[in-house]
């Protein structure tokens, strides 16, 4: 399967680099609905991000639980997820500011792999800080909530294998739309 797609993807690209910028034409509705999905994706990751930080910084305010879950802990989520929203509102509005009917095939696909890669580095980014709360969190939580301490494993677990197997599929999918090019 993988081998036949990257045959596809590699006579695509041979047939991209044998034409001109101008023999090149976007496929404007799929590219413009694949943008439109990535949007609302950042919206709810936006939205999501304001909510659980809300949360956090009235856990923190409160000191609910502060043996298992010390201050310091709940600062450092509510601060990263308030990091997490900016990134997803600059994301939006640097992905909403592409006209993708009026510019040329070649800024389109140069400013996709910008987006791209912003994306994979801030992935990478919250990911650390992410290790960096977990490895803080998971000595005390088992010192004192053993309970809480697996039920964070398992919505850990459960939450990789999600992210791996259903959601970074979808973007993928996605930002390959995005460079739409009419056949």
């Amino acid at each position: 399967m993988q081998l036949d797609e990257l045959k596809k993807s590699m006579s695509t690209l041979e047939q991209m680099l044998a034409k001109t910028n101008t023999d090149i034409k976007i496929d404007v509705s799929a590219s413009q609905t694949a943008q439109t999905k990535i949007l609302r994706k950042f919206r709810q990751g936006f939205v999501s991000c304001l909510i659980l930080a809300v949360v956090f910084a009235c856990m923190a305010i409160a000191n609910v639980n502060p043996q298992s879950f010390p201050l310091y802990l709940k600062i450092y989520i509510s601060a990263l997820l308030v990091i997490g929203a900016v990134w997803y509102i600059f994301m939006y509005c640097k992905l909403n500011r592409i006209d993708i009917a009026a510019i040329s095939p070649t800024q389109l696909f140069a400013k996709t792999a910008t987006i791209k890669l912003m994306v994979i580095i801030s992935e990478f980014f919250f990911i650390i800080c992410l290790v960096v709360l977990f490895t803080l969190l998971f000595p005390t939580a088992w010192a004192y909530n053993r309970i809480g301490f697996w039920a964070m494993v398992a919505t850990l677990l459960f939450a990789l294998v999600y992210g791996i197997v259903h959601l970074w599929p979808q973007y993928i999918k996605l930002f390959r739309d995005l460079n739409s090019i009419k056949e």
